[in-house]
């Protein structure tokens, strides 16, 4: 699992909150899923942003 620089630049406090959600859950949550639950931990008005990343389908809010 890989977190990149622009990630890190970008959002720091979010990457690391997704670095440690990601390490206390095993070795079953990729990066990109633990940063988009980090992320919407703090702005969960992003929500219809963070499924677009996941390639989840856009809910209507």
């Amino acid at each position: 699992m890989g977190f990149s620089f622009a990630r890190w630049a970008l959002a720091p406090r979010t990457t690391w909150q997704a670095r440690r959600l990601a390490a206390e859950f095993g070795p079953g949550m990729d990066g990109r899923t633990a940063w988009v639950l980090a992320r919407l931990a703090r702005h969960p008005e992003e929500h219809v942003y963070a499924m677009q990343h996941l390639g989840g389908e856009e809910s209507g809010i």
